[in-house]
């Protein structure tokens, strides 16, 4: 579509659509928007090419809309959440969860996808990755008891930073040849995103308290400093502005009602919009040719990412925990992978090809199956298997 306007109704009108459609099939919506982002895109009916339309601005503008939603995901947070256990797993989870998922991920991709070790350690390390776009939609579909959805809502939202600081340090230092790690920038990524995230959530209570504008202009204000706070973050170091976003959430997660009634474009209708479209625009990036050249060894790399990594990760994460086994079997059958791990190895792929590191060009196809598998099987699956294990409340 030649017609830039077009093309940007066409993302809108898809994203629509696809929730339109998957509400009336009972269906999580994401399943639906990653195949109609595919059939649009430039590899098959050519309607939409993000790349194009966007160019240079096509992953600042996915980051600013992934901080919107994880700041809005994290008012949903509250402390009392992690009471009888709960906390204790979702620390395991966000720190042994993320390394089991690393190290096994990226044995599996050396083993089974054939991979470079350098470029398997990297995939493994993007695969850490989970993040609200997916969880948090997938969770409003399941309808899981407190323990559960509390637990799985802030691994979801908590894991999104750390995988991503972690697959950008294994990029570079895989990509400038010295193989370390540095865990100092680690730090210092999640320093200015916490400092960035403090003066945001200041600077949004002053506005709030004294309500000195009309809620339209106030929920506009908001959405400006949440995106003014990542982008601030996120320029002095990568990906430091998802930590803003999520420290402003949780900063401010005691004044979630006052929040959504003063500025209710925090709401279902901004974040049913940006999901759509994000992953609308994901899905259309993909040459799904190159995905389904993975063959069988692809689809034996998803297995084990859903069969033995995860439920690892967790069995570990979750041991002498207050959990039940059917609790502990819903957070075992629950890790889609989403918009930020799909980024994440975009922004790679290009420079560890011009280093000359062999399947490089695979990141970006693997990543994508795994991201497609992974929320079509948990999205059909994970609300019977609740209901099954008794841990689902009634719709």
């Amino acid at each position: 579509m030649e017609d830039p306007t077009l093309e940007l109704a066409a993302i809108l009108a898809a994203a629509v659509g696809a929730q339109l459609l998957a509400a009336r099939l009972r269906i999580p919506a994401i399943v639906p928007l990653l195949v109609v982002g595919v059939v649009l895109g430039p590899y098959v009916a050519g309607v939409i090419d993000p790349d194009q339309l966007l160019g240079d601005l096509t992953d600042p503008i996915i980051a600013l809309a992934v901080g919107a939603i994880l700041f809005d995901g994290s008012l949903s947070l509250h402390r009392r959440q992690l009471e009888q256990g709960v906390g204790r797993v979702v620390f395991r989870l966000t720190t042994l969860g993320v390394a089991i998922t690393w190290g096994l991920g990226g044995a599996g991709a050396g083993l089974l996808l054939g991979l470079d070790h350098r470029i398997a350690i990297v995939l493994g390390a993007a695969l850490t990755l989970s993040g609200p776009t997916v969880v948090l939609p997938l969770l409003d579909f399941v309808r899981a008891k407190p323990h559960v959805d509390a637990t799985l809502r802030w691994e979801g939202i908590l894991i999104d930073p750390i995988g991503a600081i972690l697959a950008v340090l294994t990029f570079h230092a895989v990509a400038s040849g010295d193989g370390r790690l540095e865990a100092l920038e680690f730090l210092e990524t999640i320093g200015i995103g916490l400092a960035a995230g403090l003066v945001g959530a200041a600077l949004l209570v002053v506005l709030l308290r004294y309500r000195t504008f009309e809620a339209s202009l106030e929920a506009t204000a908001t959405l400006a400093l949440v995106l003014g706070a990542v982008a601030g973050a996120s320029a002095i170091s990568e990906d430091a502005g998802l930590v803003a976003a999520i420290v402003m959430g949780l900063v401010l997660a005691h004044r979630q009602r006052e929040i959504v009634e003063r500025a209710p474009a925090f709401g279902p209708i901004l974040v049913s919009l940006l999901l759509g479209v994000l992953f609308v625009v994901l899905s259309a990036r993909v040459d799904p040719q190159a995905v389904l050249d993975l063959g069988w060894e692809g689809l034996a790399f998803v297995g084990f990412l859903i069969l033995v990594v995860r439920p690892l990760s967790v069995a570990l994460s979750t041991a002498g925990s207050s959990l039940t086994v059917a609790e502990r079997s819903l957070v075992a059958w629950m890790m889609p992978r989403g918009i930020v791990a799909a980024a994440t190895v975009s922004a790679f792929e290009s420079s560890l090809i011009d280093a000359g590191i062999p399947d490089s060009e695979l990141l970006v196809p693997t990543t994508f199956l795994v991201i497609a598998a992974t929320v079509v099987i948990y999205g059909l699956t994970a609300r019977p298997l609740a209901l099954r294990l008794g841990v689902a409340r009634d719709a």
